[in-house]
């Protein structure tokens, strides 16, 4: 079995106080596997019943973004790290999160084919005949995002717009949870 980060070490890795990783390590205590890990499945029950995040292809990027080692399970320090972004991250932290969920091939930048992707599956929902009002939304939200005009966005890009409109964070879908959601829920 791996060995966990002792709760004095996550105390200063993590946003948490002593009080909230001793919840965390219960809640993962109860989802865990025999294995000591989370599987995907019961990861994305997390998401839809307690966060509200209910779009699919968000929820396996999340789940991938939570799973650093990519072997397809979150184990206690992967849970405890993420959740300390996803519950209680800094601007920083929640932005870079952000944007590793929407780059979805993981190449470091975000498409205009991955914000149609993203912008189609969240908003038309199998609607063939809206898909020419979402590459219009797509060119919108690149000349609002892509602020080197090179076509994608890079974390730079990201950054700058985030920093002048807060409100872009999520504009392909929530991958975050509200701050309502996730205080009345775990702690």
């Amino acid at each position: 079995m791996v060995t966990r980060t002792s709760p004095e070490d996550l105390l200063k890795i993590t946003n948490f106080s002593k009080g909230e990783i001793e919840t965390l390590t219960r809640h993962f205590t109860e989802l865990a596997t025999q294995m000591d890990k989370i599987d995907r499945s019961r990861f994305r029950d997390l998401l839809a019943d307690t966060f509200g995040v209910d779009d699919s292809l968000l929820m396996d990027r999340v789940f991938r973004c939570f799973d650093t080692d990519a072997d397809n399970y979150i184990s206690y320090d992967e849970y405890m790290k993420g959740m300390s972004v996803f519950l209680k991250g800094r601007r920083e932290e929640r932005m870079k999160f952000c944007f590793r969920v929407y780059d979805l091939n993981g190449d470091r930048y975000i498409s205009k084919e991955e914000m149609f992707q993203m912008l189609k599956n969240c908003l038309v929902k199998g609607a063939e005949e809206d898909e020419d009002g979402v590459k219009d939304l797509v060119d919108l939200v690149l000349k609002k995002l892509d602020e080197d005009r090179d076509g994608r966005v890079s974390e730079a890009d990201w950054n700058g717009a985030i920093d002048k409109e807060s409100l872009l964070m999520e504009a392909f879908g929530q991958c975050m949870p509200t701050s309502k959601v996730h205080c009345r829920s775990l702690f």
